[in-house]
């Protein structure tokens, strides 16, 4: 019974049965709406944080897929560049065999022009010692 000697009843303005002064009563529902006010910035906070990480996830995607294809065209360039010195290269050694092939044929066709030459040279020689 102690307990119950120390807790005051009193009635509010609206004749409503409180265990709490009126005073303190007001200040718990200040309180209250107060916390409810407070949670509802949080919720909107929250929500707009995760609206915002959305926009940078999203971004990051975007920065990330860029950065694949840029390595890709960077690695396709130096392939290319590759590429390029292998057929100079190819075309070179091509060019130094038709060199080589030219010089062999004209060194042949010199000795065939003097073979020729040694020819008509013995038929004039034969054809004047039978007359």
């Amino acid at each position: 019974m102690s307990q119950n000697a120390q807790v005051a009843i009193t009635f509010d303005d609206n004749n409503q049965i409180r265990v709490l002064e009126s005073d303190k009563y007001k200040e718990t529902e200040n309180l209250k709406n107060e916390s409810l006010s407070f949670l509802k910035k949080i919720v909107n906070f929250n929500e707009t944080v995760e609206g915002v990480i959305d926009v940078l996830n999203t971004q990051a995607q975007r920065i990330e897929n860029e950065k694949l294809k840029s390595v890709g065209v960077r690695n396709k360039i130096e392939g290319e560049s590759e590429s390029r010195k292998r057929k100079a290269q190819e075309l070179q050694s091509l060019l130094n065999e038709k060199k080589m092939e030219l010089e062999r044929l004209q060194t042949e066709y010199e000795l065939l022009l003097k073979v020729t030459a040694e020819q008509k040279l013995l038929i004039d020689k034969l054809t004047n010692n039978e007359s």
